[in-house]
């Protein structure tokens, strides 16, 4: 009888032993995918930034130009104005 009783906790504590070791990798695994998972949204969310300070400094260059280009016309217009009265009063 004592034999059986050795066999059979043997096999419990095998199986108690498996049951642990399967829990312990489940327990590894959540912990690097929720690990995993944080560190590839701040790697998304750090990219994300610096695309966003990029987008705002080409909005500053091009509002520059935009500038510039508006004074160009405003000069256009002056040279028109003044060959205009050139043409029409003479020299």
């Amino acid at each position: 009888m004592k034999d059986k009783v050795k066999l059979y906790d043997k096999e419990i504590n095998k199986k108690a032993e498996g049951i642990k070791a399967l829990v312990m990798m489940l327990v590894i695994f959540i912990i690097g995918f929720i690990t995993g998972s944080y560190a590839v949204n701040m790697e998304l969310q750090k990219a994300n930034d610096e695309k966003q300070e990029h987008i705002v400094e080409l909005e500053k260059l091009l509002e520059e130009k935009q500038v510039k280009i508006n004074e160009q016309f405003i000069e256009i217009d002056a040279l028109k104005e003044t060959v205009y009265m050139l043409e029409v009063y003479g020299k």
